[in-house]
């Protein structure tokens, strides 16, 4: 089970992603979870914000859409 992520681009370029991607990364290691590239090393801009965060069962993959939504660096955030 995983929770993935889709960051916000502040002017629409990767570049303006990483502060949020920091931002996030602190946030999720909090509730004791590691985030991971959905495609690592992609080159296409979109893919580049993409990210999944394993977790162990449905009651921490809840806890962290929960606090992910409410970050806002986070466009989009779910559980699947």
């Amino acid at each position: 089970m995983e929770v993935k992520v889709q960051l916000k681009t502040a002017d629409g370029t990767v570049a303006s992603s990483l502060g949020y991607e920091s931002q996030v990364d602190d946030a999720v290691k909090e509730l004791g979870l590691r985030m991971y590239p959905l495609k690592p090393g992609t080159q296409d801009s979109k893919e580049a914000t993409l990210f999944r965060i394993p977790v162990s069962d449905e009651e921490s993959g809840r806890r962290a859409v929960e606090v992910l939504r409410a970050h806002e660096g986070v466009q989009t955030a779910t559980l699947g």
